[in-house]
């Protein structure tokens, strides 16, 4: 909790301890949900713990502001068991989506899921990740609202959806807005992401416009040119008709998927990018300069790398644009940062398997990014133990550490009165339920 104080100081009251409670509530072994935390949690009160996430004024942004240095502090601190030589640090930007129930909660649409890997019900945020080859901490998350709820001004009111939110903003545009109010005390090497934002004209322009080194993905069907294109606007055809003021081309373009055959044998490379349990893990790579232009961009010609890898057998192809302000990037630095998507894909999986991101029980705008802030800290704070352990416990993992604490913090149903207690509040809930929701027939 050191240096977090002041952010949870509301009206005179302060939080503070109600916050140490919540993130008790994430360490303990049970599901992150105020229910189930305040039948573990000594001193804790349910309708309390529900304020502070629903209704409490405390700003979710500055707390993940202050996570944002914290996690860039304890990444940029040289480590020595990871190497001797100045860490390279990366900003990664990815979606994670839930499933949830019914149509009440805050974002909530049918659209792609990753955690389940198809179109269901569920919320979706993009999160911005520091990562150094070894570890990771995420830094922001920001709620993507489907189109459908900021056109429906009545559903975002009763969601508590401020009303400067209530645009429709991309995946992409919310990425840029986390990368623009970012503490200015964070500096990284690269940006990277995966093809929602690669393919993302808006976002490459804003890291261009701001001589941001990045690696990000794009799909297969993009066409490119492997020479500059020679744009030029047509004469004037005689007889009637208006005068052409759009760019053509004669060339044609070719998609990623048509010009990895194209390239030959010899010229793809053999390279480690990673250590992995069983030893390096290897890549087929090979780097490309290419040209990208649109009918649409006038003529605005996007020159940069491409770098394509694949498995040693050939499988999982990946296809990412590299851009260096200081010039051309080499393949193996190109690589290690196309392959470092990988570390938020694990933040991701620790953040929800051993701190129940996703499993809360509250509706709200408020409550959500109080929740997803509050997760992002308590992943900080494991990641700093890591840290601090690295050299004594080097294979000390997330569930490591979830384990040490839910084991030792106490329990209020390590008790005979307090296991009766949570169960008899359980069957009055479940009571409740069951009379708000049957009614007998006359």
């Amino acid at each position: 909790m050191k240096g977090f104080g002041n952010v949870f100081l509301c009206h005179r009251t302060n939080n503070v301890s109600k916050c140490g409670q919540f993130l008790s509530g994430l360490l303990h072994d049970c599901k992150s949900n105020i229910e189930r935390m305040t039948e573990r949690i000594p001193e804790s009160n349910y309708d309390q713990l529900h304020h502070f996430i629903s209704e409490s004024p405390w700003d979710c942004f500055a707390v993940m502001d202050l996570v944002s240095e914290k996690v860039y502090d304890t990444l940029s601190t040289k480590n020595t068991s990871i190497s001797s030589e100045m860490i390279s640090i990366g900003l990664v930007l990815d979606e994670s989506g839930w499933e949830k129930a019914g149509n009440k909660s805050v974002g909530v649409a049918r659209q792609y899921i990753g955690q389940v890997g198809k179109i269901a019900n569920g919320q979706v945020g993009v999160f911005a990740s520091l990562c150094d080859g070894q570890q990771v901490g995420l830094l922001q998350g920001r709620l993507y609202l489907p189109k459908g709820w900021v056109n429906d001004k009545d559903r975002c009111h009763k969601a508590g959806i401020p009303l400067t939110e209530q645009i429709y903003r991309t995946k992409p545009e919310l990425a840029i807005e986390i990368l623009k109010t970012l503490p200015s005390t964070i500096n990284y090497d690269w940006v990277g992401g995966d093809c929602i934002y690669g393919n993302s004209l808006l976002l490459r322009q804003y890291l261009y416009d701001n001589n941001q080194p990045f690696v990000v993905d794009v799909g297969e069907e993009l066409g490119v040119y492997l020479t500059k294109p020679q744009l030029y606007v047509p004469a004037k055809k005689q007889g009637k008709g208006a005068t052409p003021t759009n760019y053509v081309c004669d060339e044609k373009p070719i998609q990623l998927k048509n010009l990895i055959k194209q390239i030959p044998d010899e010229q793809w490379e053999e390279i480690a990018h990673r250590k992995g349990t069983k030893g390096y893990l290897l890549r087929k790579s090979v780097i490309l300069d290419i040209h990208i232009w649109k009918p649409e961009r006038k003529d605005n010609i996007e020159s940069v790398q491409l770098i394509i890898s694949t498995e040693v057998d050939g499988s999982e192809v990946k296809y990412s644009l590299c851009y260096s302000p200081e010039g051309k990037m080499p393949l193996k630095t190109a690589l290690y940062r196309q392959m470092q998507r990988y570390w938020i894909e694990r933040a991701f999986q620790n953040v929800k398997e051993q701190l129940g991101l996703h499993q809360y029980q509250v509706r709200s705008w408020k409550a959500w990014h109080h929740h997803i802030a509050l997760s992002l800290m308590a992943l900080h704070f494991i990641l700093q133990i890591q840290r601090d352990s690295k050299e004594d416990i080097p294979l000390i993992s997330v569930a490591d550490i979830k384990l040490i604490f839910a084991k030792k913090l106490q329990n209020n149903l390590n008790s005979d009165e307090g296991l009766i207690k949570a169960i008899m509040v359980r069957h009055i809930k479940r009571k409740q339920d069951i009379d708000r929701h049957f009614k007998v027939p006359k």
